[in-house]
């Protein structure tokens, strides 16, 4: 970012990111130790909210053991945690959003970029930077792509390439790879009291509204391929159902094979 970028009214001048968590003990120090290697390809103060909803596992002390005293990371980043017992990752993800409100009192909603992962999630070193290129250019929300977490090879990982296409302009909206600016998301409402479509709720309201979007797989993250998951019929739903498929396939060349014998 530039000293010409800094003198428009919406500038981003900070970052904020949004991690909802419910028992993600053994994701949840992955994530993390990701979002902390992008915020060092940026200039611009961060803070990192990581929002415990209803944790009996030890996710609170996965964070305790990356942050220093008072959350403190380095100079620019700041790590915070909110402990509830919230309904839905929808209230989650509103309540980091209005934390974040108060981290930068200063600042007006326009110049604080907000960037949305889940716990289970890795994203790039660029991520963050490549958000706020884009918020510079004059988007206000950014819609990141995301992939599951299995071998490139896995009949799975093709299947899902096969249903979610790479590349620019893509049509797929995850909560794990979200970005929109603060002015935005506000205006809008914030994010839904929603057990399931939450993201989807939240950026059709944006596309509604107006706000300038883009679509891009230049941030794409890399999310657990977990079949038992924290929503019943979030991501994990989706895995078992490509599985499904999967099996259904082999079982039909079984049949036609045992047909020609």
């Amino acid at each position: 970012m530039g000293r010409d970028d800094l003198g428009r009214p919406d500038a981003v001048r900070a970052v904020g990111v949004v991690v909802p968590a419910h028992n993600e003990e053994e994701h949840l120090g992955p994530c993390l130790a990701s979002l902390l290697a992008a915020t060092e390809h940026l200039v611009l103060p961060v803070r990192v909210v990581v929002v415990l909803d209803r944790c009996t596992d030890a996710s609170a002390r996965v964070v305790a053991s990356l942050i220093g005293p008072a959350g403190t990371r380095g100079a620019s980043t700041v790590i915070t945690v909110l402990e509830g017992q919230y309904s839905s990752v929808g209230a989650a993800r509103a309540a980091g959003t209005r934390s974040l409100v108060e981290a930068f009192p200063g600042l007006p909603p326009e110049a604080v970029w907000t960037a949305h992962t889940d716990a289970d999630t890795r994203v790039p070193p660029t991520w963050l930077r490549r958000q706020v290129d884009l918020a510079q250019a004059g988007h206000d929300v950014v819609i990141g792509s995301v992939e599951p977490a299995e071998p490139v090879g896995a009949p799975t990982y093709r299947l899902w390439l096969e249903g979610h296409p790479p590349g620019e302009g893509h049509s797929a909206i995850h909560g794990a790879n979200l970005g929109v600016r603060m002015s935005s998301l506000l205006s809008v409402g914030n994010f839904r009291d929603l057990r399931l479509g939450e993201d989807v709720d939240a950026v059709g309201r944006l596309k509604a509204s107006g706000a300038r979007w883009t679509a891009t797989d230049s941030t794409r993250v890399v999310t657990s391929a977990r079949r038992e998951g924290r929503v019943p019929d979030g991501f994990s739903a989706y895995m078992r159902e490509m599985d499904r498929r999967i099996d259904a396939g082999r079982n039909s060349v079984a049949k036609k094979v045992r047909k020609t014998e």
